[in-house]
């Protein structure tokens, strides 16, 4: 951990030696985000090659799992993918925001890399005469902490290299205030140094806080960065990778089986002088002769098969995803399972997502009084109401409401059509016209079933036609 500037002196290593774990722990689950699982697992995925390793004319490829993404994504869809509701009182200014700035889509990244990293990112600029939110990477992400508390952040600073890695950037950000430097840099064969300082400026953010806003995934009294979600199913992926991986080469191996029997059933070919099968020719065999037949092999493959399906359990129970989250119905028997049922699948999952949610609640809020803050009114608070991600089940829905208004309506039939036909007013007053003719149609002595007609009038009036 960082707990000042001095590893930005001239003579200083780059990156500082206590944050090189944590920056390869980043380029790893980049990695392993990105589908490029044969690099991170590259030990473990060599025990294919030691357990089969005399299948050398087998071309195989690892079978790539790729969880760790679905996962970073599936928690990101329940967070955000039903789009929360947020209020304020200076309606036009949280709109402004919302004009310029892509926020929803912006905190969708920044809870993917809460995810995958541990810790995302929200950077507040001034674009024009508006803020701006965006998300930055944690990878260039160096956070100054005070020696008497290991979560109070002094300064975050960013650091990356710039024009082809001969010089270094960096953004130390204070509270209302940026200071930004280039460093000149220097490569050895041991590593790169920070050089000489070559330029320097302190510019007022115009923010009361920090222009960097941390939303960290699991954080503990001895932490000042959040734990990853992927640290703990690695070893778990990358043995089903392998268990797999072996499974599907000896499959290979054994996809085109040999053939056994006596030798008068070869011929020698006339042009190349090489013994080759008469397939397809009648053999007459004596009866001490071995039969012709094909090499049959019976791989006993299904402990592999009940080990991978135990791993699989393991990696639902120990990633907090569960099975139905991804689509595994198998312990349903065929049945769908209704709205409540569902909820109930998704126990694990909804609290894992809603320790992001308390994280992100307050410093999403944070965000956007910060970027009013560049631009227009000043937000005094916001409001964030959060819906769970998960689909609606109508019928059930319906069901509830008629055993609490004891079966009164509780919709009218334009709402029903405007809501789950997504009808307009012209295209609904249609419907309901036709609705109407039908009605009148079918039963001329009632009224329309939207008039407000007397019945002793509607006869009169069908009389008179």
């Amino acid at each position: 951990m960082l707990i000042n500037l001095d590893w930005l002196k001239e003579g200083e290593p780059f990156p500082p030696k206590s944050e090189k774990e944590r920056l390869k722990r980043y380029q790893e689950n980049r990695l392993l985000f990105e589908a490029e699982h044969v690099q991170v697992y590259r030990e473990q995925l060599k025990r294919i090659e030691r357990v089969i390793g005399n299948f050398d004319d087998i071309v195989s490829y690892p079978i790539v799992i790729n969880f760790q993404k679905l996962m970073s994504l599936k928690i990101a869809d329940l967070l955000l993918g039903e789009p929360p509701t947020i209020t304020s009182l200076e309606k036009d200014s949280l709109k402004s925001i919302f004009d310029n700035n892509d926020v929803l889509n912006t905190a969708y990244q920044c809870v993917v890399d809460i995810s995958r990293y541990g810790d995302g990112l929200f950077l507040i600029t001034k674009q024009g005469d508006h803020g701006s939110i965006g998300v930055t990477q944690p990878s260039i992400w160096f956070p100054v902490i005070s020696p008497d508390n290991v979560q109070e952040v002094t300064y975050h600073v960013l650091a990356w290299t710039i024009e082809s890695d001969t010089k270094l950037k960096v953004q130390i950000h204070s509270k209302g205030f940026c200071d930004n430097r280039v460093y000149e840099i220097n490569k050895f064969a041991y590593g790169t140094i920070i050089g000489k300082l070559i330029s320097s400026e302190t510019v007022a953010t115009g923010l009361t806080d920090f222009a960097v806003v941390q939303v960290s995934n699991v954080l503990t009294s001895d932490r000042c960065t959040g734990i990853d979600d992927y640290g703990d199913i690695d070893s778990i992926v990358a043995d089903i990778m392998v268990r797999v991986g072996q499974i599907d080469r000896i499959l290979d191996k054994h996809a085109n089986p040999s053939m056994q029997g006596p030798e008068t059933v070869m011929e020698r070919d006339p042009v190349s002088g090489d013994w080759r099968l008469k397939v397809g020719s009648y053999f007459a065999r004596d009866p001490a002769d071995v039969e012709v037949s094909y090499i049959t092999w019976n791989g006993q493959l299904d402990a592999n098969f009940k080990q991978i399906e135990r791993l699989m359990n393991l990696l639902y129970s120990t990633s907090e995803m569960g099975s139905a989250l991804f689509g595994d119905m198998s312990t349903m028997t065929g049945q769908v399972p209704s709205g409540s049922a569902l909820k109930r699948l998704m126990i694990s999952p909804l609290a894992k997502v809603n320790r992001v949610r308390m994280r992100l609640d307050p410093l999403l809020k944070k965000t956007l009084i910060l970027c009013s803050q560049l631009g227009g009114k000043v937000l005094e608070s916001v409001s964030i109401t959060w819906q769970d991600g998960l689909p609606g089940d109508p019928k059930e829905e319906a069901e509830i409401m008629q055993i609490r208004t004891n079966f009164k309506p509780t919709m009218s039939q334009y709402r029903a059509l405007k809501t789950y036909d997504m009808m307009d007013a012209e295209s609904i007053e249609e419907e309901m016209g036709s609705i109407s003719d039908e009605e009148m149609a079918n039963n001329p002595l009632k009224p329309p079933p939207f008039s407000t007609t007397p019945v002793s009038e509607a006869i009169d009036e069908t009389v008179a036609k």
